[in-house]
């Protein structure tokens, strides 16, 4: 799942692998498109819909989160390139993905719940959409990923995944009929919106799946790489 085998040539792996043992360097480059994200895909277009209009239960629920990752962000700023922190860097990236992917789903549910209010179905839809598209990622990490036999063209599979959004985008287009043009708007902005939470979604599983994968294999690391083997 996370460990390679031992036993396969390191020569053998495929490109995707070697990057993949790789930490992100935290550069000035990186830090400035890391910052970008935090501020105009999470501080702008995020927060301040969140904050925006009242339902102070939606933004209770992702504030917290929106408060790490931004004190987070300040200390990476800080940090220089090395061995940790690059480790360390590699994991915020993940946290990042994960947060900005959370809180544009907290984002749909209040669109929705400002038309809809709490409809359980509505609810239960779209948390399973996300949810499919979640453990699809998960599930190429942990299982086709490290697969050195698959071909090279096999990669997440964007297609199947986000069309899974396919239910829930049926219900909110079922609900056009019965509202008005106001309506039709904030159902289709929660439709957006969860689509925002699904395509995050992969930054956060990439990443974090990266920090863990390139602990458990420290020792081909240390063999192969820092070795210059």
């Amino acid at each position: 799942m996370l460990k390679l085998d031992d036993n396969v040539d390191f020569r053998k792996f495929s490109d995707d692998i070697h990057r993949h043992l790789h930490a992100d360097n935290p550069s000035g480059s990186e830090k400035q498109g890391i910052l970008t994200i935090v501020i105009l895909f999470l501080d702008l277009l995020c927060a301040i819909p969140l904050l925006v209009d009242g339902e102070i239960l939606f933004t209770l629920i992702a504030l917290p989160f929106m408060i790490i990752i931004n004190i987070w962000t300040i200390i990476v700023l800080f940090m220089r390139p090395d061995e940790r922190n690059n480790l360390f860097y590699t994991l915020y990236k993940g946290a990042t993905g994960a947060v900005v992917s959370f809180c544009y789903f907290v984002l749909s549910q209040k669109y929705a719940y400002s038309v809809i209010g709490s409809n359980s179905l509505f609810i239960m839809t779209s948390f399973l959409t996300y949810l499919i598209v979640i453990v699809g990622l998960i599930r190429y990490y942990l299982v086709i990923f490290p697969d050195n036999n698959r071909k090279k063209k096999d990669s997440p599979a964007w297609g199947t995944y986000l069309l899974t959004i396919g239910p829930a985008g049926g219900y909110i287009v079922s609900q056009f009929v019965f509202r008005f043009s106001d309506s039709v708007v904030d159902l289709f902005m929660s439709y957006v919106f969860l689509l925002f939470a699904c395509i995050w979604s992969w930054m956060g599983v990439k990443f974090i799946h990266k920090f863990y994968f390139i602990k458990a294999n420290k020792d081909i690391i240390d063999k192969h790489l820092r070795k210059g083997k």
